[in-house]
């Protein structure tokens, strides 16, 4: 069996029939259930992880890192706990390098003399005279 033929072979072997995925984003699926037995496509995987927070992916065609773990527990494969592992570090990836939102109440506390949390002037810590006693 040739090179190009194994990876389709274990495709099928590694999904299995309650797997139904989107038809724009088979293409996807596909290449993530070759990240067992293709280097290739596990450079893609860690590529995609790296990126994925500073190029636009197709969000119709691609499957997100947030899925990618539920991903890899829902389909078979040769060395199932090296392919959560695998998945659950692509994703950690991913989601760590996405920038966190700053809340809008942070936003507002930060502005100054919002009301919410007027900006603080340095204060000067209150000059207290010692007073001697006399005897």
């Amino acid at each position: 069996m040739s090179r190009s033929h194994q990876p389709e072979r274990l495709t099928r072997l590694a999904c299995h029939g309650q797997c139904r995925p989107d038809p724009a984003r088979h293409a996807h699926h596909d290449q993530l259930l070759r990240v067992e037995s293709d280097p290739d496509a596990m450079v893609d995987l860690f590529e995609t992880a790296v990126t994925w927070a500073e190029l636009e992916y197709p969000t119709d065609t691609t499957i997100a890192p947030h899925e990618w773990l539920d991903f890899a527990q829902r389909h078979r494969w040769h060395d199932p706990e090296r392919m959560l592992r695998i998945f659950g570090l692509a994703t950690d990836i991913a989601l760590r390098a996405a920038p966190a939102p700053a809340p809008a109440a942070l936003d507002m506390a930060m502005a100054a003399g919002s009301g919410i949390c007027p900006a603080l002037d340095p204060v000067e810590p209150p000059r207290r005279r010692l007073r001697v006693a006399s005897p």
